[in-house]
């Protein structure tokens, strides 16, 4: 610290109270007149200039005890200086600064006052510090040995100042309290601090939403002796909050900062009170106290790396850039680096300079977008004792990217899955654009479209993709100036997989049921390896070899259970390995969780479409035409085929061809299970999962044309849950549907 003399200037429309104000290049003083230079102590790069500012000025002239003199016309220098005149160079002169809410000074007057009473004028808070008015400061000289008219004037405030300070990663402060604060104290200075008699008391309490990495001032107080002065911080720090109690010390005195400093270490919270003079140290560098200083001059800085006044705290863009810092610091200190951002490399390397305690190599990448402001922290210690710190803001992006896409340090988000629908949202700065690249032959499988001020970027779909194999899908967002300048470009990644699919009625229609694990892409019938491609489902069904049957006719299913019970033989009887006595409601389960990314169970209205009523029957084998419940058109085709499967006669199994506007779509699969003992399959009897209702769902309830000819039901009944379900599902609603 050092001591900063401020010579005051005059400011252009500013009024000073008691005082005729003319300005002058050059002073020109007539006899008699005085010249006072008036400088007030400040602490360097406090950053509260208010602290200093003078915007009235009065003068109070004693000879030995007795006020003989107030003085209220001054003039105002270019230079700073106030000239005034006095009626005798005599005595001492009192010069208040920015007193004049101060009610008590209204009774005092010459040759009645005296300087004891003078000397023992209070004054109410709000009088001695306030926004408007300033603070309260006094000084005395002696017009006597004023060396050719002129007078150095050093002004003290008289209040003193309560600063908070939080600065340790992580910690947050969200409420101070101090209580049992004097509301009254002395305009000037007395022998030793003191309290007025009768004085008031008040608490004070300022409340944040989190205060954190930073400092400000909390309050002005006056001069006092108080062992009440009792402070509460409620923190936050490691996710927990605590309640930090200390008290101020018993003497206040005026012209002092006292500092609440709250400390964040090893999972634990800790305050601590200092306190510095306004005024403080010599005035020369020499005396400078380096308690962790960036030495600007010796450090070689990237662009747009910014060094703020004080030289504690430096402020590095979120661009690529590389810099060297060199601090300083007392003799014997040593610099801890806490903290890590990430794609910021902070070490050690040799430093130069005056007094240089470390020199700080600072790298940075290309920080990604929605990247949060961070801190590392260049802990200074001395003799293993805390002294300072310089801080290390890493800036965020100016892209704000929100949502799924999380971008690793190379800029790339690999969702390596599936994904599809709105992926996240990108926000630019004023000057940038945005688009999306692909490499050639690559599938435009996302896009940004623009919502307001933003882009969303939605990952898109592709029916019947035959590369919808699990492959590497990429795209590159890149975002540059609006000529095509300062590219960055990030790459996002995703797994394309996608089953065969039928468009029915705007319903995009799975073509097989499930099979394996209902999340496991790699366990179904793939749309590039759908082998009824170029042939009708139902011929094709109907005239393949019965391993390949069985296969594409899928698993069945229990409610919460993902992995799906195969048909086997115990020698016999068949059953559904796997199965167990109880389950979970498809109905009530979300229509998501038992079905691959981006599809879903079907509801009540996606197997309505292909009935009149609940209790509809499709007729007997052969080809039928129907209206729907809408009265739209549809045929149905049953076909019966007799099979055996593991090596055992399974019986008439039908598939029941559906025919809409061209479109065809078949449904088929194994009979349910009703129970785990084996053998009870309802061979013909298919229990379609479905999802929106506590105990109904849809059952394909069919008879071979041998047993009950011309009936084949589909029906909406209450089913329980132990029943095993066949699981075909339908493409969940896609915004962007690509070519």
């Amino acid at each position: 610290m050092k001591k900063k003399r401020i010579i005051l200037y005059a400011l252009g429309g500013l009024l000073l109270a008691g005082c005729t104000r003319e300005t002058m290049s050059v002073p020109s003083v007539s006899e008699g007149e005085i010249i006072a230079r008036v400088s007030v102590d400040d602490l360097e790069g406090n950053g509260i200039e208010q602290d200093a500012r003078i915007l009235t000025i009065q003068g109070y002239r004693f000879e030995g005890e007795v006020l003989k003199e107030i003085i209220t016309s001054f003039r105002v220098g270019e230079d700073g200086s106030y000239i005034f005149h006095p009626q005798r160079a005599e005595g001492e002169i009192c010069l208040l600064a920015n007193a004049g809410k101060v009610r008590n000074l209204q009774e005092v007057l010459p040759d009645v006052t005296t300087k004891s009473e003078f000397l023992k004028l209070s004054a109410d808070k709000d009088e001695l510090a306030s926004e408007e008015g300033g603070l309260a400061m006094s000084g005395w000289m002696d017009p006597n040995g004023v060396s050719s008219g002129k007078s150095e004037v050093s002004l003290r405030r008289s209040v003193s100042r309560i600063d908070l300070s939080s600065f340790d990663k992580g910690v947050k402060v969200h409420r101070v309290t101090v209580s049992h604060i004097y509301r009254q104290g002395y305009l000037n200075g007395q022998e030793s601090v003191e309290t007025p008699d009768g004085a008031s008391t008040y608490d004070f309490r300022k409340e944040y939403v989190a205060f954190e990495n930073g400092s400000e001032c909390l309050f002005y107080l006056p001069e006092q002796t108080n062992n009440k002065l009792q402070v509460e911080i409620l923190a936050s720090f490691d996710g927990a909050q605590h309640r930090l109690e200390t008290s101020l010390p018993a003497a206040i005195r005026r012209n002092v900062v006292y500092t609440l400093s709250v400390y964040g270490r090893g999972g634990n919270l800790s305050v601590s009170v200092t306190e510095d003079n306004w005024q403080a140290g010599g005035e020369t560098e020499s005396g400078l106290q380096l308690n962790g200083l960036v030495d600007v001059d010796a450090s070689r800085l990237s662009e747009g790396v910014r060094v703020n006044l004080s030289r504690d705290t430096v402020f590095i863009p979120y661009t690529r850039s590389d810099s060297h810092l060199v601090l300083l610091g007392e003799s014997g200190a040593d610099v801890e680096i806490e903290g890590q951002v990430d794609g910021v490399v902070v070490q050690r390397v040799a430093g130069r300079g005056l007094q240089p305690i470390a020199g700080i190599s600072v790298s940075i990448s290309m920080r990604m977008p929605g990247t949060e402001e961070e801190y590392i922290y260049l802990e200074v210690y001395r003799q293993n004792v805390y002294a300072g710190r310089v801080v290390l803001v890493v800036e965020p992006s100016p892209i704000r990217l929100e949502g799924q896409i999380k971008l690793n340090e190379q800029g790339i988000c690999d969702f390596d899955r599936y994904v599809e629908g709105e992926l996240g949202r990108l926000t630019l700065p004023a000057g940038k654009i945005a688009g999306m690249e692909f490499d050639s032959g690559t599938s435009r499988w996302i896009k940004l479209a623009p919502d307001g001020e933003t882009y969303r970027i939605v990952g898109g779909w592709k029916p019947n993709d035959p590369q919808a194999d699990g492959r590497v899908q990429e795209g590159r967002l890149v975002i540059s100036d609006a000529d095509g300048k300062n590219r960055e470009v990030y790459v996002i990644r995703r797994r394309n997989w996608g089953l065969p699919v039928v468009n029915i009625n705007g319903t995009w229609w799975c073509k097989y049921n499930l099979r394996g694990n209902v999340k496991t892409f790699s366990d179904q019938i793939l749309a590039g390896t759908d082998p009824a491609k170029e042939i009708d489902l139902a011929t094709y069904l109907s005239t393949c070899d019965e391993n390949e049957l069985l296969h594409l006719l899928g698993y069945q299913y229990q409610a919460g259970y993902p992995d799906g019970y195969p048909l086997k033989h115990n020698e016999t009887a068949f059953y559904y390995e796997g199965m167990r006595n109880s389950a979970e409601n498809f109905g009530l389960l979300s229509s998501e969780e038992m079905a691959p990314e981006g599809y879903q169970i079907p509801d009540y209205d996606d197997y309505a479409f292909f009935t009149r009523n609940t209790d509809f029957n499709l007729g007997g084998q052969g080809t039928h035409t129907y209206r729907n419940a809408a009265g739209q058109e549809l045929t149905v085709t049953i076909t019966e085929r007799e099979v055996s499967f593991e090596g055992h006669l399974y019986g008439v199994i039908a598939f029941y061809e559906f025919q809409y506007e061209g479109a065809r779509w078949v449904l088929c699969g194994l009979g349910h299970q009703w129970n785990t003992t084996p053998g009870n399959i309802a061979r013909m009897s298919l229990l379609l999962a479905t999802h929106g209702h506590s105990s109904n769902t849809w059952v394909m309830e069919g008879y071979a044309h041998t047993e009950k000819p011309g009936e084949n039901w589909l029906k909406y009944v209450p089913q329980n849950n132990t029943k095993t379900r066949t699981i075909r599902c339908i493409k969940k609603p896609v915004e962007y549907i690509y070519e």
